[in-house]
């Protein structure tokens, strides 16, 4: 059974603790406008992300990323392309839910 999440974005910093951190989620299209703000509020309530990208070596388009609170810590980055058989599987290993944000782009 899949799991379907319902993506809400709060502006307020939630309190949580190490003990308190969670599992692991995939976010498609990380670097994106609404999946960066999805993986920041990931990050900022405890969870470890696996972001897809085309390109996880540029630099540019990912420094807002890494800026993140709790990005060097619990956020992983992968490139993935929808257009690609497989090239998701290692994403979403040990995912325990994906934010399917990405779209193909030609």
């Amino acid at each position: 059974m899949a799991t379907i999440y319902t993506v809400i974005i709060a502006w307020r910093k939630p309190n949580w603790s190490m003990d308190q951190v969670k599992g692991r989620v995939c976010v498609t299209g990380a670097s994106g406008y609404l999946a960066s703000w999805l993986v920041k509020r990931l990050l900022l309530s405890g969870y470890h992300v696996t972001g897809t990208v085309r390109d996880p070596e540029n630099e540019k388009k990912l420094a807002h990323l890494w800026r993140l609170e709790g990005a060097k810590e619990r956020l992983r980055l992968v490139k993935a392309d929808l257009m690609e058989e497989g090239s998701f599987d290692d994403a979403i290993m040990e995912c325990s839910g994906v934010f399917h944000t990405a779209s193909p782009c030609s």
